[in-house]
């Protein structure tokens, strides 16, 4: 558990370390629905949203190499509301100008507060109501992505699609649980 911290931090580090006095910043709206790749992102809608810093580690002529660290939250009608902190290695390539295709994978955090009441069995064969401070996850996640936006246009829309496996969700029984997103958003540079 320590290393994927570890690792997690190392990337979010690195990103804020570089000092650019341009910044390239990422917002996103999206869907999210357990259900594993291909599976229903559309409906039942369980709105979520996210924000994130992209740092350039290559710019080529036709392939850019990205590193992004985002902070995110969801609301899952009924089951739990997430929190989500995370870093992305993103590869895009340049099909013609103004359409991209990127894909990516990542790692991070991940912090459920349930939305209902939780119980513990006692000794003596009652029950009693425990806090609600959420659970932490391990959250790994793959990206693929197109951005619609000529080269001189400084905010670029985006649609990406996005499958994220978090553990340990319920230890005895569901280990992994797979969730996908929809994410519609734009990157914009800001000067500071």
């Amino acid at each position: 558990m320590k290393f994927w911290l570890l690792t997690m931090i190392f990337g979010c580090v690195l990103t804020a370390g570089h000092a650019q006095t341009t910044r390239t910043f990422s917002v996103s709206f999206f869907n999210n629905a357990v259900a594993l790749p291909g599976g229903s992102f559309s409906s039942p809608f369980h709105p979520g949203v996210d924000i994130g810093w992209v740092y350039t580690v290559k710019d080529g002529n036709r392939w850019d190499q990205l590193l992004t660290t985002r902070l995110g939250y969801y609301n899952q009608r009924i089951v739990h509301h997430g929190l989500q902190l995370y870093s992305e290695y993103n590869w895009r390539y340049l099909i013609a100008d103004g359409l991209s295709i990127d894909g990516g994978i990542g790692m991070g955090y991940l912090h459920t507060f349930e939305q209902h009441d939780l119980f513990t069995l006692k000794s003596d064969g009652t029950y009693e109501r425990t806090g609600q401070a959420g659970k932490p996850h391990f959250m790994a996640s793959a990206m693929i992505g197109i951005v619609l936006a000529p080269s001189e246009w400084a905010v670029k829309p985006f649609i990406q699609y996005r499958f994220r496996v978090m553990t340990p969700f319920v230890k005895s029984y569901v280990p992994l649980l797979p969730a996908t997103s929809l994410h519609l958003g734009a990157t914009f540079p800001l000067t500071f």
